[in-house]
């Protein structure tokens, strides 16, 4: 792609990239034989980064390693933020909190306004420890379609959920003020001290993989 082409279309991500807070909580529930860092409550709506994953670790649910089955994405098209499109790419890499390193899987999916869209991975996919479900936005100009965050931070004390525009640096995702809402300044002492990495509040994508075995599993 020539310099110039991309260095505008960096501009278009940069400025349309962001967040925007529902009017009010959706219910995202988890069925049997998933496994979720979410709380189950969607309060954000994200279309930050072209590229946006969450980090799994599956002996924070007790599994020694994990052969994946599915993984399953919530999104939102809200009215204010049209998609430029509902194409993206699921992608499953192995890798630790450092970021994605060896692609396993690319699917091409068509996402959905509220409602669970997958991608399958047949008679399973081995992942071992740590992996990375990813949403690959780069079919879209503005890092659509936009899919649906939590409020609170996992039960972990580690950040897992991430974005990034170069598939190098890869930031937690912070929406904006979130977290402020609470009451007084000792909820939000605790809210802010229970980070381990020093950024307040951060939520979690409605990313989540099905297992082989195993059954149902959030680590909030």
């Amino acid at each position: 792609m020539p310099a110039l082409t991309m260095c505008a279309l960096q501009i278009l991500l940069s400025l349309t990239a962001g967040d925007t807070r529902l009017d009010r909580p959706l219910p995202v529930a988890c069925t049997d034989d998933w496994y979720q860092y979410d709380d189950g409550s969607a309060y954000w709506v994200t279309w930050t980064g072209v590229y946006r994953g969450v980090w799994f670790n599956v002996q924070d649910f007790g599994a020694p390693d994990a052969t994946l089955s599915q993984m399953q994405y919530w999104f939102c098209h809200h009215s204010s933020y049209p998609w430029d499109t509902a194409s993206f790419y699921s992608e499953l890499y192995n890798g630790a909190s450092a970021g994605p390193e060896t692609q396993l899987n690319q699917t091409s999916v068509t996402a959905v306004h509220y409602a669970p869209c997958y991608a399958d991975y047949g008679a399973g996919i081995y992942a071992g420890v740590d992996f990375w479900g990813l949403i690959n936005t780069e079919m879209s100009a503005g890092g659509w379609p936009s899919v649906l965050g939590d409020n609170t931070p996992n039960g972990t004390g580690y950040d897992h959920s991430f974005y990034s525009d170069d598939f190098i640096v890869w930031n937690p995702w912070v929406p904006e003020g979130v977290g402020l809402e609470q009451d007084t300044w000792g909820a939000v002492k605790t809210l802010y001290g229970s980070r381990s990495l020093g950024t307040p509040g951060c939520c979690d994508y409605f990313i989540r993989f099905e297992m082989l075995w195993g059954g149902c599993s959030s680590m909030h």
